[in-house]
């Protein structure tokens, strides 16, 4: 069995490896994209084009077809392939992408048709209150509606590279899609052309190309591509049966993320919150697409086998492992971003239109969003051992209540803070979500532990403990020391501070027996050096 699990995790980290290569350039494309807009568009021009149009409109509509696609497809294409042959997994998978082909265009021409129900129906702008913004919308809404089609398509693609177990091209096509939108940004700029109508027009063409690259890497699959209806194929009955409960959950958040992120906010004649409020997600989703998601994406298959199988213990093994390491780097890291976040904000993103101001709300945003990242880091990897083991029920009452949570504070925050301090408002609307996904995680944990041996209690607890401390402890010596460099730029502060967090940390965790990383690393440098020395007695 410790062979097997060895193997296992030896996969998985592998697997791991190849997404978090294609993850990194899609992430520095999204930083880039991000430096990029906050320049050369103004905050209200950002609030409009694409903190609403594209991420509260094109790409909602996109994440509820990856959040359904993504956890009910890949368990039945595998058991379809594993107990009928591949012919009959791809007349289940050609029905899907039939149909997921027909609703995505039939919700393309209405974005085309009627993109001011859409602006009326997700923010507060009107003709009448906000004439500019609303116009603007309503355009942006029109000219990105092919996009819902290309990025929504490239979810199936993604989910079928993953199931032959090819995670790099699955995951590089995403970072493709980021950088033709920043490629169109930089060529209008340089061109003297509308940069607006430059982005719009990239995000579009970045939707196809990530198709593209996805049919690259299942180039020997095209001939099993071909249209096809099979309502009657009991693998296509499994999936809607998977897929009906997730629904209920997956459009209740985005709810959640619309009021959140775009209808309170846009209730109020300020611009830039939208933007501040983005921008500040862009780190935490960052960090925790490169890691969490990541090694989420890489288990996923593994974890469908692992449940086929009824290998409880293994996957309680695993879990705890990787999720022990999760909380290593994430507790420690959120706690130097939260005492870092306005030099880092600064160092990031000032410059052209986004200045002090903007800086000043970023940060409050970029402090209460990275505070969740523990918590979503361990949400990222429990969420797919409940898709795997297809406990959706669960999972969807769960994420129902705790979206209902971020919503209740979000509102509160506006009706007592609103219009008297934006920064309050965006304090709210970020730490009520950064509380809500955190106890929502906490809730996930204990309830898979009925079935599956996952964090033994008094060993969590004392670890938990010691971790905090040392994180807390590393944290107060990077504040004193963010304080003596004060007057220096940000850059020499963020890199006096990081070095100060570092090294207190490093001691920190000795003395108090935090060891998940430094066995990780052991582990890792054993693994090379066997490697290495493999190598040199073959030649």
């Amino acid at each position: 069995m410790s062979h097997t699990k060895s193997n296992l995790e030896k996969k998985i980290f592998k697997a791991g490896g190849l997404v978090l290569l294609a993850h990194l350039l899609f992430k520095l494309a999204g930083l880039i994209q991000a430096k990029v807009m906050g320049h050369y568009l103004d905050p209200a021009t950002f609030d409009v084009v694409y903190a609403f149009a594209f991420e509260n409109c094109i790409f909602m509509l996109f994440l509820i077809v990856q959040e359904i696609i993504g956890p009910a497809f890949l368990p039945v294409f595998i058991r379809e392939f594993d107990e009928n042959g591949e012919d009959k997994a791809w007349s289940f998978t050609n029905t899907v992408l039939t149909v997921q082909f027909l609703i995505l265009l039939g919700v393309a021409g209405l974005l085309v048709a009627f993109p001011d129900v859409f602006v009326r129906i997700l923010t507060r702008w009107t003709a009448e209150n906000a004439p500019d913004k609303y116009g603007l919308a309503v355009k942006s809404v029109r000219i990105l509606a092919p996009a819902v089609v290309g990025l929504s398509l490239g979810t199936t693609t993604y989910v079928l590279l993953n199931g032959y177990k090819r995670f790099f091209l699955a995951a590089f096509g995403d970072a493709v899609w980021k950088f033709c939108a920043i490629a169109f940004c930089i060529i209008g700029a340089a061109c003297s052309r509308d940069v607006t109508m430059m982005l719009l027009w990239g995000l579009v063409a970045g939707a196809f190309c990530k198709v593209a690259t996805h049919l690259f890497g299942l180039r020997d699959k095209l001939p099993r591509f071909r249209p096809m209806l099979d309502f009657s194929n009991p693998a296509f009955r499994r999936l809607c049966w998977l897929i009906l409960p997730l629904l209920a959950g997956i459009l209740v958040s985005k709810v959640r993320d619309v009021v959140n992120n775009a209808y309170l906010l846009s209730a109020l004649e300020e611009s830039g919150l939208l933007q501040a409020n983005s921008m500040g997600r862009k780190l935490q989703a960052t960090f925790l697409f490169l890691v969490p998601y990541t090694l989420s994406v890489a288990a996923f298959p593994y974890f469908c086998e692992l449940v086929d199988k009824r290998d409880h213990q293994q996957m309680g093994q695993l879990l705890t492992k990787f999720g022990r390491i999760l909380l290593a780097v994430f507790v420690p890291f959120s706690v130097f971003v939260v005492v870092s976040c306005v030099p880092m904000t600064a160092l990031l993103f000032k410059g052209g239109h986004f200045d002090a101001l903007a800086v000043q709300r970023t940060s409050v945003s970029l402090a209460c969003y990275t505070a969740v990242l523990p918590a979503a880091a361990l949400e990222a990897l429990f969420m797919q051992a409940f898709f795997a083991s297809r406990r959706m029920v669960s999972v969807t009452v769960i994420g129902i209540l705790f979206s209902a949570l971020s919503v209740a504070i979000s509102w509160a925050g506006l009706v007592w803070f609103g219009t008297r301090n934006s920064l309050i408002l965006l304090g709210c609307i970020a730490g009520g979500f950064a509380l809500s996904r955190s106890l929502k995680t906490l809730v996930l944990v204990v309830f898979f532990r009925r079935t599956v041996p996952v964090f033994p209690p008094r060993e969590t607890c004392g670890f938990l403990i010691r971790l905090c401390l040392a994180s807390a402890l590393s944290g107060a010596a990077s504040w004193g020391c963010l304080h003596l460099f004060a007057k220096q730029k940000n850059l020499v502060q963020l890199a006096a501070a990081g070095a100060v967090f570092a090294i207190s940390y490093l001691v920190c965790a000795k003395l108090l027996r935090v060891t998940e990383l430094s066995d990780l690393t052991r582990d890792l440098l054993a693994k090379v050096l066997k490697k290495r020395d493999a190598k040199g007695v073959a030649s």
